[in-house]
């Protein structure tokens, strides 16, 4: 009778730092961190059976994500369909990361809140008249950091 050791699953990130694996997963503070250091990410909205992806300047604040936009099918998507994710990823050196945010989006339409995300100093990286500000708030977080190399 031969007896066999079961395999380990060596794709299982959780298991990364301890056998070698070059991807690791992100706690969700981690994925939090990151966020707050993050300028530039990608919305990810559903509508119609259609995925549609819109690179976005973001700012971080009491937990929440804000960006601004102008009135058209970002916005429109927005409003029928709530639920988004915020992609962000960085290369440097020999590591990555890649986090997904998930939410729910809302247009700011109370003077106050509009007020408090003009503060912010988020401004549109692009000379174009962005008066709409959208705010995220999360639901769930995921992300994994990666070991580059050969």
């Amino acid at each position: 009778m031969t007896m066999t050791t079961p395999k380990m699953n060596i794709h299982d990130p959780n298991r990364a730092e301890a056998h070698g694996n070059p991807v690791t997963i992100l706690s969700e503070e981690e994925c939090w961190e990151l966020a707050e250091q993050t300028n530039f990410a990608r919305l990810g909205t559903f509508l119609d059976g259609e995925i549609y992806i819109t690179p976005i300047n973001i700012i971080t604040d009491s937990g929440k994500i804000y960006f601004r936009t102008a009135s058209g099918s970002k916005l429109t998507r927005l409003m029928i369909e709530e639920k988004v994710t915020v992609e962000f990823d960085r290369v440097e050196g020999g590591g990555a990361y890649s986090v997904n945010i998930h939410g729910v989006a809302r247009l700011l339409t109370d003077s106050e809140e509009i007020a408090h995300a003009h503060s912010l100093n988020l401004e549109p990286w692009l000379h174009t008249e962005k008066i709409e500000f959208v705010e995220i708030i999360p639901t769930s977080s995921s992300g994994r950091r990666f070991r580059l190399g050969s």
